[in-house]
């Protein structure tokens, strides 16, 4: 079972390329947050542990939502049958942007439904994670707390940007004349 789920990670990094781009952002907020954390005060340990606290929670609540709405994405993909997505299905993605999988050319329905499925999956093992600092955080160093939010926000960013690319993928797959990436 381990290796069905992470196929679709494994194909997703397989057939990007420039794929760090996806990192590289994402890494500098991440750092940049942390080295303003790292630097400044931010309050006494009960307010930091408050405000960690409140920030995972609420990140719990923002990811199961964007698991969701992902879900929800693939299920109007996989279901809808029109025009748009049998020519999604038809057209190979270009070369320039992605590689082959297996010696093919995926299908711009393969790209966007491997963005999906990745974001998805990225998701649910972020949630497990969260969830597991949000029982463990009373445990933690204060400090350790300041590294965890930055990978927090590291991930989320990334997430994020994966779903705006997913939702953008959507958006153009609906219009008759469009340019396909």
């Amino acid at each position: 079972m381990k290796n069905i789920i992470f196929v679709p990670i494994r194909d997703y990094f397989i057939s990007r390329k420039k794929v760090f781009i996806k990192f590289l952002i994402p890494i500098m907020i991440a750092l940049t947050a942390l080295l303003l954390a790292i630097f400044f005060n931010i309050g006494d340990p009960e307010k930091v542990l408050s405000t960690f606290s409140g920030f995972i929670d609420t990140q719990i609540n923002i990811v199961a939502i964007l698991i969701s709405f992902s879900v929800a994405i693939i299920t109007i993909l996989v279901s809808a049958d029109n025009k748009n997505i049998q020519c999604l299905k038809e057209t190979e993605s270009k070369k320039k942007q992605y590689k082959p999988v297996n010696g093919k050319q995926l299908s711009l329905f393969q790209i966007l439904l491997s963005n999906i499925t990745y974001n998805v999956i990225v998701q649910i093992i972020y949630l497990v994670g969260l969830i597991a600092v949000s029982l463990m955080q009373n445990l933690l160093p204060i400090a350790t707390l300041k590294y965890i939010t930055a990978i927090c926000i590291f991930i989320i960013v990334h997430i994020l940007f994966v779903l705006l690319e997913s939702v953008a993928q959507m958006y153009l797959t609906f219009w008759e004349n469009k340019n396909k990436g």
